[in-house]
């Protein structure tokens, strides 16, 4: 028994002692594992940090070169904007040449033109001397023409004259004849008027006699009428009284006779 206790005794023992190493060894292996886990955590934020790093200077490098980019971009749009400036100005320098060779040939055209104006004038004026000698021949002529026609003119004017003085007499003739008719006439008009003034006042009478009579024959009908209604009535009313007188003698009569 003692010696199964002992035995069990140093299983014990050596069970814990095991239990006890295997626990320091967990303890020791977790320690290095938290130790490990520390390190490979340390190591990540440090390459993370490296990559944040990096990257920030990737993004800036990237920001640095869009800068550039956009920089060359703009020089260029400028160099592009002067090139087409410069073809522009080259242009117009260009119709401005063609305009001096355009004037250069309207102004050789006008100076011959002048020319040939002026030969023109020269021509012209030679005419006008000729037409004006012609013209002055004309004039003359013309006032040869005109002293005759004012000759003429003046015997016309006579002939006027004199045929003016015998139709003014011929006219102050008319004029008497015609004043002597018109005072004969108006002595006519005014006999006539006498005359048709007299019948209006005769006509006026007899209507009025014709008037009053008309009336004096009315009133003697109307009086007649009167007359003949007052008699008709004066014989209505002696009917009467004598009917009146006749049925009271009949009624007499009557109440003797009762």
């Amino acid at each position: 028994m003692r010696k199964k206790r002992k035995s069990e005794n140093i299983l014990n023992k050596v069970y814990e002692d095991f239990k006890n190493r295997q626990k320091n060894r967990d303890k020791k292996n977790l320690k290095l594992r938290e130790e490990q886990i520390k390190k490979s955590q340390e190591k990540i934020k440090k390459i993370e940090k490296e990559q944040y790093l990096n990257n920030k200077k990737q993004v800036q490098r990237e920001e640095d070169l869009n800068a550039k980019e956009q920089e060359i971009n703009e020089k260029d749009l400028e160099q592009k904007k002067i090139y087409e400036k410069q073809k522009l100005i080259e242009k117009e320098q260009e119709l401005r040449e063609k305009e001096l060779l355009l004037k250069e040939k309207e102004l050789q055209i006008k100076e011959e033109e002048q020319i040939r104006k002026s030969k023109q004038q020269n021509l012209l004026n030679e005419e006008l001397k000729i037409h004006s000698d012609q013209q002055k021949r004309k004039d003359k002529e013309l006032k040869i023409r005109e002293d005759e026609q004012n000759r003429k003119d003046i015997d016309l004017k006579i002939r006027e004259d004199e045929q003016r003085k015998k139709d003014l007499k011929e006219q102050r003739k008319k004029y008497k004849e015609q004043k002597l008719k018109n005072q004969e006439d108006q002595i006519k008009k005014e006999q006539e008027f006498i005359k048709l003034k007299e019948w209006e006042e005769n006509f006026d009478k007899e209507q009025k006699l014709k008037i009053e009579k008309e009336k004096l024959r009315d009133e003697k009908i109307k009086r007649r009428e009167l007359e003949e209604i007052k008699l008709k009535d004066q014989k209505e009313f002696e009917l009467k009284d004598e009917l009146t007188s006749r049925l009271e003698n009949f009624e007499i009569k009557q109440s003797r006779k009762n």
